[in-house]
């Protein structure tokens, strides 16, 4: 274990932080979010698009709409931190079987199980202990108990049987995992042939300084530190086996959502960063959404 002093909330991490081992960011990860989690979350957002006095604002952005909002727990609105609507997107059918990694609050959960229908099913798939009996909680209040599974498992490498899910979606987590090439061998193993993904997520688009980059990957603030280039994302992405893949929308981040996103999920739970250097990644850092096929065999 790294015996570097780290950044706790409060205090400006060290210009010369050593970079972390996967283990402290997956660990470090997992206590943010399991810590939000038994918390209830927060009313107030950290990361755009989803977030920001809840309801109001992600309708203000058009990605969940009135019907949707209307659908899902405010609990599941409050543990909310995502950077799209991965369900709007999908495709998903009734009778399907929809896969969510990383499923926190299990906002997307809701959403999949309405589509599926009473001969569908939803799994969530999460590392968070409290974060998954959240996820319970919501699709019990939300009435949809009798479709959804959760495994406690980490995403990168869950265990779960092969080829049973149609759809795999997952919204604004992969970024956080230092290894995506397991997460996506991962998502291909679950799709049945013929089976697709659906997912946002958070890259860099354009020259980011290395230096910069190196700093917020030495304390892994939010969303920013774990954010790869596009090219290099989608290529992890299709050299899992994937085809077909389709960007549908991009959305730049602006300084506000940027300062939100590399909090996530909230500044009493991430460690503080420097506003210098987050303005240099300004016009950089994007949501994007996009699509993938499992090729059948």
């Amino acid at each position: 274990m790294n015996k570097a002093k780290k950044p706790c909330c409060g205090e400006e991490p060290e210009e010369t932080s050593p970079q972390k081992t996967a283990a402290e960011i997956k660990q470090e990860i997992k206590v943010r979010y399991d810590e939000f989690a038994k918390e209830g979350g927060s009313a107030e957002g950290c990361c755009p698009l989803v977030g920001g006095s809840a309801e109001s604002f992600a309708l203000e952005h058009g990605l969940y709409s009135q019907e949707d909002m209307a659908l899902i727990p405010k609990l599941a609105i409050n543990l909310s931190r995502g950077c799209g609507n991965p369900t709007s997107f999908a495709n998903i059918q009734p009778g399907q079987v929809v896969a969510d990694f990383g499923s926190g609050g299990g906002i997307d959960l809701v959403l999949a199980a309405h589509k599926v229908g009473p001969t569908g099913k939803v799994i969530g798939v999460d590392f968070a202990p409290h974060m998954s009996e959240r996820a319970k909680q919501v699709m019990a209040e939300a009435g949809l108990s009798d479709r959804a599974e959760f495994i406690l498992l980490d995403i990168e490498n869950p265990q779960v049987p092969d080829n049973i899910a149609d759809v795999v979606i997952s919204n604004c987590v992969i970024n956080l995992c230092p290894c995506k090439p397991c997460v996506y061998k991962q998502i291909y193993e679950i799709l049945k042939p013929g089976g697709h993904l659906a997912i946002s997520d958070i890259v860099t688009r354009g020259e980011v300084d290395p230096k910069v980059r190196e700093y917020f990957q030495s304390i892994w603030a939010g969303c920013t530190g774990g954010a790869i280039p596009e090219d290099g994302y989608l290529k992890i992405v299709q050299d899992a086996g994937f085809s077909q893949l389709k960007v549908v929308a991009r959305h730049t981040l602006n300084l506000k959502e940027l300062d939100e996103m590399a909090s996530c999920p909230g500044k009493k739970f991430s460690p503080t960063f420097s506003k210098e250097k987050l303005a240099q990644m300004q016009g950089k850092i994007v949501s994007a959404k996009f699509l993938a096929v499992k090729p059948k065999e």
